[in-house]
């Protein structure tokens, strides 16, 4: 299960035309971070593996995010952000067909 999180701007974000993410409860309830680099492995493509890294943006607490939980953690929430993605441009490519033509 997925913790609670957010998308936010933030004005210490690495990347300007991407998103941070706000963690909102448990272990690492405040962290703000930025995926970086994603990929999926070439040689385990049938399985749909996830790389990833991530820049950290806000870590008031000093938490150590080289953990393997907090790496489940985010990976978790870009599945489901990857998810999600896909589940609105299948809505809108639905829509956009059902439009009559001009």
């Amino acid at each position: 299960m997925t913790v609670k999180y957010h998308t936010v701007d933030n004005e210490k974000s690495f990347h300007d035309d991407m998103w941070c993410i706000e963690i909102l409860e448990g272990e690492y309830e405040g962290v703000i971070y930025q995926y970086d680099v994603i990929n999926i492995s070439d040689d385990d493509m049938e399985n749909g593996k996830l790389n990833f890294s991530f820049i950290t943006v806000e870590n008031l607490n000093s938490l150590d995010l080289t953990t393997d939980k907090f790496k489940v953690i985010i990976g978790d929430i870009l599945t489901e952000l990857i998810e999600g993605y896909f589940v609105e441009r299948d809505k809108q490519d639905r829509t956009s067909s059902t439009q009559a033509s001009t």
